[in-house]
């Protein structure tokens, strides 16, 4: 399969299930009244397959595992650093992407408060393809040259000061490159913390300008891919998540538009041990020599960027520092990448080589080049750094090379969400 990248370069490779089957899509009826099943899916499954595949490939192949790497994305990206956390010595190398770590705060906190958000009443949103590409034309117009160049990418989303109030339409009508006042109110809120009625930060991690080529499907509806219904995942995920996994039995009448944002978050501890890869203290992994390269795309449309960096940021606290960190562990954010791959930046990068060489020979990754490539010919490319270290533009070489690009470190206004 050459979608298994480790398969395809002649690693014993496995992948599992997560301990169930289920239908396309966010089903979650499986895990009705199944405490044993929600175990394996959220933290038990990926040790328990990686110690049955490690005795099959040493019995089979009459020899020791040299090395162990693991990798996923979105709740895979979970599995990933729930091993780190909670079982140290499966892997030496750990490539985590666009992890949702705070698997119920993303889930049920998130979420809700973005369906309440994109509501039209009537089990729609207000926003559309029209409006999503009204408001990404407007992001690029705005801050699509931060690196020095136009590069038609958002490549430091936090710092762009982009608001949906410059794009409102003078009425409620629709207009050619306009919002409405509804449309202009549902992105605030979705580019806005989830807060209670006392204002304490419930989901410090909002949708980020230039994550809008990636909406659909989760904040208004599509068309059908794969067989697969058009949904509007900001509503169905808390729905499906509160009914059948949150609790050990089913919870009745889970409404992500009536959602609670005072009481409720304290009905959530339960899933919050089962499901949630929270926990910054990785010393365990760092001591016996493990390694990780987590990496994120800017233009996420399922989970900001900005969530990995306050992972980061929060293990950086208890390691004692950068340093102490990227010793171990480093971040990339890639410009242009959707949720896991794909969008209109630089999709192409090679980070399993990178982690590699750091685990086999010791040499931390320093930059990965991501490049984009119609057929065979590489239209662009530029280095991605380990953050907070950017990429800017040297102002004399082709601005399509990845050599023309210099190291840059930002001012650091950004706090770490409290935790």
């Amino acid at each position: 399969r050459t979608d298994n990248f480790g398969l395809a370069r002649g690693y014993a490779s496995v992948t599992s299930n997560g301990g169930h089957d289920s239908a396309s899509g966010f089903d979650a009826a499986w895990a009705a009244h199944a405490p044993e099943l929600q175990n394996d899916f959220g933290w038990r499954s990926t040790h328990v397959v990686t110690l049955v595949a490690k005795a099959i490939a040493t019995t089979y192949y009459s020899r020791p595992i040299a090395h162990a790497y693991i990798a996923g994305n979105s709740k895979g990206g979970q599995a990933v650093l729930m091993e780190a956390q909670r079982f140290p010595r499966d892997f030496d190398g750990l490539l985590p992407s666009a992890p949702v770590y705070d698997y119920t705060g993303r889930n049920m906190i998130a979420a809700a408060w973005f369906a309440q958000a994109l509501s039209d009443g009537h089990g729609g949103s207000v926003l559309d393809e029209a409006a999503a590409g009204t408001i990404h034309a407007s992001v690029l117009s705005r801050c699509g040259a931060q690196a020095g160049v136009e590069e038609g990418l958002v490549t430091d989303p936090p710092s762009c000061d982009w608001q949906p109030s410059m794009i409102a339409c003078a009425s409620e009508t629709h207009g050619a490159a306009c919002l409405t006042p509804k449309q202009v109110s549902a992105v605030a809120r979705l580019m806005a913390p989830a807060r209670n009625s006392a204002g304490v930060i419930l989901w410090a991690y909002p949708y980020l300008p230039g994550s809008d080529t990636q909406w659909v499907g989760w904040n208004y509806f599509g068309a059908p891919s794969n067989g697969i219904a058009p949904r509007l995942a900001n509503l169905l995920l808390p729905e499906q998540f509160g009914t059948y996994l949150v609790d050990a039995t089913v919870r009745p009448r889970v409404d992500p538009l009536t959602f609670d944002f005072d009481r409720a978050p304290a009905t959530l501890a339960r899933s919050r041990r089962v499901y949630d890869a929270t926990s910054v203290d990785l010393r365990a992994f760092k001591q016996r020599g493990g390694k990780i390269v987590m990496w994120h795309g800017w233009a996420d449309g399922a989970i900001a960027a900005t969530s990995s960096i306050g992972y980061y940021r929060h293990v950086e606290r208890v390691m004692g520092g950068r340093a102490r960190t990227q010793d171990f562990f480093r971040l990339f954010l890639i410009p242009g990448v959707q949720h896991g791959g794909g969008g209109p930046g630089l999709t192409e990068f090679d980070a399993l080589s990178a982690l590699e060489k750091w685990v086999e020979t010791g040499e931390p990754p320093e930059k990965l080049i991501a490049s984009r490539s119609a057929g065979s010919v590489v239209e662009r490319s530029r280095p991605v750094f380990p953050y907070p270290v950017q990429g800017r533009y040297d102002g004399v070489g082709d601005p399509t090379d990845a050599s023309s690009f210099l190291p840059f470190v930002p001012t650091e206004q950004r706090k770490p969400s409290p935790r």
